[in-house]
């Protein structure tokens, strides 16, 4: 995700650098704190690294889902630490991929708080103000709910080394809490106020409002508050979507890990799984490919999303949204309401640069039950989000009903963690 201003990754630099979230400058020369703060140049700089921050985290929050589901499998070259998670067992808590997305998690967020400290002091117009703090509650909430889906235990408030570790529930309330706040900043402002903010501070083809609404309807599904879901789905603009892009000299971090390092590649078992016609596949996996093995050793396929170095990620697809809508109905009993929405999904056909199944719609006959229901939408979201972060988490609440269990429950509180911080038991 290239940056809009020279000063973008200098201002993130100077308030996240280093893995220990430390503010210590590394650069005399660098601005301090306070003046990359002090005015809206400076605070729109942050504001963007920060959305860099974590478009380019966008392989750590999705590496470890899909290698201990049914999603990836690692290659004759890969690490040592991804082939142990692909093939299960004792996950050591030494591992980059664990650490990973932790510390991703708190650098976003530490940038995220810096600038919801700032923005009401510099006296600006509604539209950047709110536009500023929205965007930070959003990006803080996604990567704290990214984090909530790979660790049991984890701190809410990394602003201080030795932060508590809560259960990840309170990490989902707080998730939420954010994106509500978030929802609330923009009330009341208007879409010509942003203008603005959206030309000098967000990254481009990002709908903020959209997210923001996407992301409730994610994470009330995932915490079981399915009216609340249902309600956040239904206000999103499905015809609009958010992306993050990688333009040159960048690289989507999928591609250099899979065609630069030769790392991952997708399991074959994704094709040969696949309902017949399903034309998600080709758009996921180049099926046209001979399969090779991997090791462990088990048949892979190249990606076909994600095989160019500047290919998008989507921050929601319009199919989740569906499928948010499908589950919500289906355990609230609505479910006509339910077989509508999978049916909606199974017969979209692919559009531009989304993925689209092209499928007969099924009958009330083939879903007569809540069961057969949730198995479908299981195995609708396992075609429709390949890749993007969500089949463990889709796993621990639809295993049951789909047959599949993840390879491990959770990972592991990084080492890092275990040795700095003195309120976590490892």
């Amino acid at each position: 995700m290239r940056a809009r201003t020279g000063v973008v990754l200098l201002a993130a630099g100077v308030l996240t650098s280093g893995c220990d979230l430390s503010l210590d400058l590394l650069n005399p020369n660098a601005p301090t704190e306070a003046e990359v703060l002090s005015n809206l140049d400076g605070i729109l700089a942050l504001s963007l690294g920060m959305q860099e921050q974590f478009a380019g985290s966008i392989l750590t929050y999705v590496r470890a889902p899909a290698l201990v589901t049914d999603e990836w499998g690692t290659q004759t070259r890969a690490l040592a630490s991804d082939q142990a998670l692909f093939a299960g067992g004792v996950i050591d808590p030494s591992f980059g991929v664990v650490s990973g997305p932790y510390f991703a998690t708190y650098r976003v967020a530490r940038s995220a708080n810096s600038v919801l400290a700032a923005a009401p002091t510099l006296g600006l117009a509604p539209g950047l103000e709110r536009g500023l703090t929205s965007t930070a509650r959003l990006f803080k909430a996604m990567a704290l709910g990214m984090a909530a889906m790979h660790y049991e235990r984890l701190p809410i408030d990394a602003e201080f080394e030795g932060a508590p570790l809560v259960p990840r529930a309170e990490a989902f309330a707080e998730v939420i809490r954010l994106l509500e706040a978030a929802r609330a900043d923009l009330q009341g402002v208007t879409d010509a106020e942003l203008t603005t903010f959206r030309n000098r501070g967000l990254t481009p083809n990002f709908d903020l409002r959209n997210t923001i609404d996407a992301m409730l309807a994610r994470y009330y599904l995932i915490t079981a508050q399915n009216q609340q879901a249902l309600t956040a789905a239904n206000r999103v603009n499905l015809s609009s979507i958010s992306v993050f892009t990688y333009p040159d000299p960048d690289r989507n971090p999928i591609n250099n890990y899979a065609f630069g390092a030769l790392y991952v590649a997708p399991l074959q078992s994704f094709v040969t799984e696949a309902e017949a016609g399903d034309q998600r596949v080709p758009y996921w996996v180049n099926t046209a490919a001979t399969p090779f093995v991997g090791n462990p050793p088990v048949l892979l396929l190249p990606f076909q999303m994600y095989s160019g170095r500047n290919d998008v990620f989507h921050a929601y697809l319009p199919g989740e949204v569906m499928l948010i809508k499908a589950e919500a109905h289906a355990r609230l009993g609505q479910l006509p309401e339910a077989r509508t929405q999978i049916n909606l999904v199974r017969t979209k056909a692919p559009s531009g640069n989304l993925p689209g199944a092209n499928l007969p719609a099924l009958t009330a006959a083939q879903l007569p039950d809540l069961n057969s229901i949730l198995a479908q939408i299981a195995h609708q979201r396992r075609y429709e989000l390949f890749s993007q972060g969500l089949r463990w988490e889709d796993l621990r609440r639809l295993g049951t009903v789909s047959g599949r269990q993840a390879k491990a429950a959770f990972l592991p509180i990084p080492e890092p963690e275990c040795r700095s911080n003195p309120n976590v038991s490892c």
